[in-house]
C-alpha cells in the first residue's frame, strides 16, 4: 500500500508568520510609547508645569495669523468670504469649531484647535517620523531615536535658550511653534507632508509597484497641505516629479487627482476671490486690490535673494559661534547622502534629503523664513532630526565595527 501524503495544517505556519511580526509589533510598542511621551510633553506646557511667560491662562504665544483666519472663517459662514493672504485650510477647520462654541473671538475658540495641532497631529507626527526612518534606514535604533528626539523637541527647546540673555521671552515664543501648541495653520501641512514621504517611502522595499488608489491616498495629503500653506508648493511639485520618475504617467496622473482633491478647498477660493484656481494670496490679494504692473509684482515678490543674505547678516554675522553647528549638520548631510545612496539607491536620498530642501531652498529667500526662521522651518525639522541620527549612527558604525553585524542581523530578522 503506498503512502498518502498528508496536507500540512495551515496552523503549523503560525509560529513563523508570529516570528516575522514580532519585530514590527515591538517596534510600533515603542513609537506609540514615544507618541505617549510627545502628549505628555504637551500637557506639561498647557498645565503651566513649566512655566511659559507669553501665555495667557491655557493660551500660549501665537503670532497674529490666527485672527485673519478667524475672519476668514466668520465670512465663509456669512456666505462672503473676505480678501485673505492666508490658505483656507486652518479657516475651514475653524468653522465648526465657531457654529459650535460661537465664539466672540478667535481666543474662545483656540482649545480644539490646539488639542488637533499639539496633540493629535503632534502626537502622531512622532510615529510618522519613525516609520519613515525605518522605511528609509530599514533600522530600528534610527527610528526609535529619531521618533525619540521629535517627542522631546519642546523641551529642548525649552531648555536651549539658556546662553540667551533673555531666554524667558524665547522660549515662550518657540516652545508653542516648536511643539505645534498652537492653532495656527503652520502644523497640519508639516504633517501632511511628512504622511505623504512616508507613504512614498514605505514603497521603497514593496514587491510591487504602488497601486493607483496608493498614489490616490499619496496625493491628497499633497493638496491638503497646499490648501494650508501655499508656501509648500514647490516642495508639492517635487514629490510629484518623483512619483513621476519611479512609477511613471498612470502613477502620476492618480497622484495628480489626488492632489486635485486636496486642493479643491483653495481652488474653489481662488476662483471666486482672485478668478482663478493657482493663486498665492500673500501675492495675488495686493495685485488684485492695486492692479500693480508686472515688473512692480516681480521686484515685491516675498523670494528674494537679498532676504537670504539680510538672514546670514542678522544671524551668522552677530553669531559667528552658529557657523560650527551649522558645518557639522552639513557634514552630516553630506555622509549621510552618500552612505545612504550606497546602501538603498538615490530613491531614498530623493525623499529623505532633496524633499525637506525643495521647502527650504526656496522659502529660505523669504522674508517671512528671515523674520520667523523656525516658524517656517517646521516642515523640514522632522527630517533633519532624523538625517543627524542616521549620521550620528553611521558614525558609530565606524567607530564600533562589531555593531556593524548587530545592525544587520536586526534588519535581516525584521
Amino acid at each position: 500500500m503506498t503512502d498518502i501524503p498528508i496536507p500540512i495544517p495551515a496552523s503549523d505556519s503560525r509560529p513563523a508568520i508570529v516570528e516575522v511580526a514580532q519585530p514590527i509589533l515591538s517596534r510600533m510598542r515603542i513609537l506609540w510609547s514615544l507618541v505617549a511621551l510627545r502628549i505628555g510633553i504637551a500637557l506639561i506646557f498647557m498645565l503651566n508645569i513649566l512655566p511659559l511667560s507669553l501665555r495667557y491662562k491655557w493660551y500660549l504665544h501665537h503670532g497674529g495669523d490666527q485672527d485673519i483666519m478667524f475672519r476668514l472663517a466668520y465670512s465663509i459662514i456669512r456666505g462672503q468670504p473676505s480678501l485673505e493672504v492666508v490658505g483656507i485650510g486652518q479657516p475651514l477647520v475653524m468653522i465648526p469649531w465657531i457654529l459650535i462654541l460661537a465664539p466672540y473671538n478667535f481666543l474662545e475658540m483656540a482649545a480644539p484647535l490646539v488639542v488637533i495641532n499639539g496633540f493629535i497631529l503632534g502626537g502622531l507626527s512622532v510615529l510618522l517620523l519613525g516609520l519613515l526612518m525605518w522605511h528609509i534606514t530599514q533600522n530600528k535604533w534610527v527610528a526609535w531615536v529619531s521618533a525619540a528626539l521629535w517627542s522631546v523637541t519642546p523641551l529642548i527647546a525649552y531648555f536651549g535658550f539658556f546662553w540667551h540673555f533673555d531666554p524667558d521671552i524665547v522660549r515662550s515664543s518657540v516652545v508653542p511653534k516648536i511643539g505645534w501648541l498652537n492653532g495656527l495653520s503652520d502644523p497640519p501641512p508639516a504633517f501632511l507632508m511628512l504622511l505623504a514621504v512616508m507613504l512614498l517611502a514605505r514603497c521603497l522595499h514593496a514587491s510591487k509597484s504602488p497601486s493607483w488608489r496608493q498614489m490616490l491616498g499619496i496625493g491628497i495629503p499633497i493638496g491638503l497641505a497646499v490648501t494650508f500653506r501655499p508656501h509648500l508648493i514647490p516642495m508639492a511639485l517635487f514629490l510629484l516629479g518623483y512619483v513621476l520618475l519611479v512609477y511613471g504617467w498612470r502613477a502620476l496622473a492618480s497622484a495628480s487627482v489626488g492632489t486635485l482633491i486636496g486642493y479643491i478647498p483653495q481652488a474653489w477660493y481662488n476662483l471666486i476671490m482672485f478668478k482663478t484656481p493657482l493663486a498665492v494670496g500673500y501675492v495675488a490679494k495686493y495685485d488684485a486690490l492695486d492692479q500693480r504692473p508686472l515688473s512692480e509684482i516681480i521686484n515685491s515678490l516675498p523670494f528674494q535673494p537679498a532676504n537670504l543674505i539680510v538672514f546670514v547678516e542678522r544671524y551668522i554675522g552677530g553669531r559667528p559661534w552658529l557657523l560650527l553647528p551649522l558645518l557639522v549638520a552639513l557634514s552630516c548631510g553630506a555622509l549621510v547622502v552618500i552612505v545612504l545612496w550606497r546602501r538603498s539607491g538615490w530613491k531614498a536620498v530623493a525623499l529623505l534629503i532633496v524633499a525637506p530642501l525643495s521647502y527650504l531652498g526656496p522659502i529660505a529667500l523669504s522674508w517671512p523664513f528671515r523674520d520667523d526662521v523656525i516658524r517656517f522651518s517646521l516642515p523640514v525639522i522632522p527630517f533633519t532630526i532624523g538625517i543627524l541620527v542616521y549620521a550620528g549612527v553611521i558614525l558609530v558604525d565606524r567607530l564600533i565595527p562589531s555593531l556593524d553585524a548587530e545592525i544587520a542581523a536586526d534588519v535581516h530578522s525584521s
